[in-house]
């Protein structure tokens, strides 16, 4: 339990840092989006390419990666049946609730949370390929198909895949990993160099994001959807991939571990993505901000149980 304290006690400190220096203005108007650039379209897929090239590449795309899988789609199932029958809730609204509990905030949070809390940011891979690969395109394809009426081209989705920088950074890394290549470390340090900037500026840019922010501050109708997200993506989701990872017989560290990553709060991507298509942006907002908050008590009660 020390561990995530002492994890936490990083994490926020550095969100804490980037919410004075966007209430002082220090990085003018558009530090957020420069900072947010810069790990999406370099440090990020640089840490995913490092962290894959020293990790045991048969561990992260096997049971982790099955569990983290089965966890959201599970997660994200079981809302929109919950949804569908005890409410009148349809279309985008219906679908925004079930990803806001079920889609981690994978490399934002799960860089960080893996490298202070599990002590090596591998333990992030699994989860950040299902989701960049497998889960963000299934979603957006059925957020765009309920609010546009129309379907998106395969030929589409699959430009979108290729064209995210961490899934080609990911491919990258595999096929390095799978053919034997080593690379000098002299051509691997300027990649090293740059991945090292990702954890930070992630939790800059998303402390300089809660300025002014305030959640449930306006009763629009979504609290009770809200609520429901946020316990399953801080509750429902942690105890599906226990009981995943109990079933597969993982044990120990490695148990705990995916644990953790399914524990993690939900993605800004689904607020992005809810923000694009204009569909219960205020819903995707506040779970975004209050699993942000309370995956801190959960991760204390993981970890409390878990080392008992």
């Amino acid at each position: 339990m020390t561990g995530v304290l002492s994890g936490f006690f990083i994490v926020w400190c550095l969100i804490a840092i980037g919410w004075i220096v966007g209430r002082t203005g220090v990085l003018g108007e558009q530090g957020r989006f420069v900072l947010n650039r810069t790990t999406f379209f370099l440090a990020s897929p640089c840490l995913v390419l490092t962290s894959l090239l020293e990790s045991d590449l048969g561990q992260v795309l096997s049971t982790p990666m099955l569990i983290a899988g089965v966890s959201g789609l599970v997660s994200g199932g079981l809302l929109l049946l919950i949804i569908r029958v005890l409410t009148k809730r349809r279309g985008a609204e219906l679908v925004v609730t079930a990803i806001s509990g079920s889609v981690v905030n994978g490399a934002n949070m799960g860089f960080p949370i893996a490298a202070y809390v599990l002590g090596d940011t591998s333990h992030a891979l699994p989860v950040i390929l299902f989701q960049q690969a497998i889960y963000t395109p299934l979603y957006l394809f059925v957020l765009h198909a309920v609010t546009t009426k129309m379907r998106p081209s395969p030929a589409g989705v699959l430009r979108n895949i290729a064209s995210n920088p961490t899934i080609v950074a990911a491919a990258v890394g595999i096929v390095l990993v799978v053919c034997g290549v080593k690379l000098p470390e002299v051509i691997l340090q300027p990649f090293g160099s740059i991945a090292d900037m990702a954890i930070p500026a992630m939790l800059l840019a998303y402390g300089i994001s809660l300025m002014g922010s305030a959640p449930l501050a306006k009763d629009d109708g979504y609290r009770g959807l809200i609520a429901i997200a946020t316990v399953f993506k801080l509750a429902v989701m942690p105890v599906i991939a226990l009981g995943l990872g109990l079933l597969l017989g993982l044990g120990g560290h490695d148990l705990f571990a995916v644990v953790v990553m399914a524990a993690l709060p939900t993605a800004q991507n689904v607020f992005v993505a809810a923000s694009q298509y204009k569909a219960a942006e205020n819903l995707a907002r506040d779970t975004v901000l209050l699993t942000t908050v309370g995956t801190v008590i959960t991760l204390l009660i993981v970890s409390g149980v878990m080392s008992a």
